[in-house]
C-alpha cells in the first residue's frame, strides 16, 4: 500500500469534487494501491471494493468508527461505536468478479457473476430499471438449454439468483443490528463505508486547507511547503500562531 500523503490525498479529493461517488471509490482505491488502474478496480467486486475501502479508511483515521442513528420507532436518538473488525464479513469462496458462478432452478440455467462498480455506474442513470439492467449486465440465462434474456426469468429464480449473489459477495451489503435503549426496538441498517469516508475526508481536507491558509499568512510558505510538513509539526506551528 503506497504511503499516502497529505498533498496526494487532497488531489484525490479535489479529483472526487467532479466525480459520482462511486467513482471516487476506485480513484481513491487507484491512489492507495496503484498497482492496479482505475478501470481494474472499477472492476473487482463491490464486496471486495469495500472491504480495501475499509483497510484505506483504518490507515488513515483509525479502527473506531462513530455513528448518529435515529430510533424509527420512538425517536430516541443513538451513538454508535463500532470498529473495523464489526464491518468486516466473512470471505466467501469464491473466485473473482469476472468468473461465472452457475444457478440450476426449475429448468432454468443460469451463469451470473457478481456486480462491480463498472456496472453500478453503467445503471446509475437509471434509477427506475436499475435492478432489471444490473441483472442482464451480470446474467447469462438459459431454459431448456435454449438461451433466454435475464429479463425473462421468473421472480422466484430472480430471487434465489439475488441471495446467491449476495452469499457470494458477503461484503457488499454490510448491515448493522441496532437496537433502541429507550423502547427496545430492534432493527438492521446498511453501513455504507464509500460514503462514511468520503464524508471523513472532506472534513479532513477542510481542515488542512485552513491550515494551510493559516500558516500561509502567518509565515508566507507556500501550500507545498506547509503539506510537506508532518500532521506534528503543522500543529506546532499552529499553536505558535494561535490558530
Amino acid at each position: 500500500m503506497l504511503a499516502l500523503s497529505a498533498t496526494n490525498l487532497l488531489t484525490a479529493w479535489e479529483q472526487g469534487l467532479a466525480q459520482h461517488p462511486l467513482q471516487r471509490a476506485v480513484t481513491l482505491l487507484a491512489l492507495a494501491w496503484p498497482e492496479k488502474t482505475t478501470d481494474e478496480w472499477a472492476r473487482v467486486s463491490i464486496g471486495e471494493r469495500d472491504r480495501q475501502l475499509l483497510q484505506l479508511r483504518q490507515e488513515l483515521f483509525g479502527a473506531r468508527f462513530e455513528a448518529i442513528a435515529g430510533c424509527p420507532e420512538c425517536g430516541e436518538r443513538l451513538e454508535l461505536t463500532f470498529s473495523t473488525q464489526d464491518l468486516l464479513a466473512q470471505r466467501a469462496e469464491m473466485g473473482t468478479a469476472s468468473e461465472p458462478l452457475k444457478l440450476s432452478s426449475g429448468g432454468y440455467e443460469v451463469d451470473y457473476r457478481v456486480p462491480t462498480t463498472d456496472d453500478l455506474l453503467a445503471v446509475a442513470g437509471n434509477p427506475g430499471q436499475a435492478r432489471e439492467l444490473l441483472i442482464e449486465r451480470c446474467v447469462a440465462a438459459r431454459n431448456d438449454g435454449v438461451a433466454i434474456s435475464a429479463s425473462a426469468l421468473p421472480d422466484e429464480v430472480v430471487t434465489l439468483l439475488g441471495q446467491k449473489m449476495a452469499d457470494a459477495d458477503p461484503q457488499a451489503e454490510v448491515q448493522i443490528l441496532l437496537t433502541c435503549p429507550a423502547c427496545s426496538h430492534h432493527w438492521p441498517t446498511v453501513f455504507d463505508i464509500l460514503s462514511y469516508l468520503w464524508g471523513e475526508i472532506e472534513d479532513w481536507a477542510q481542515r488542512l486547507l485552513q491550515d494551510v491558509h493559516s500558516l500561509a499568512s502567518a509565515y508566507g510558505w507556500s501550500e507545498r511547503d506547509i503539506l510537506s510538513m508532518s500532521a506534528t509539526r503543522r500543529r506546532l506551528y499552529l499553536e505558535m500562531v494561535g490558530a
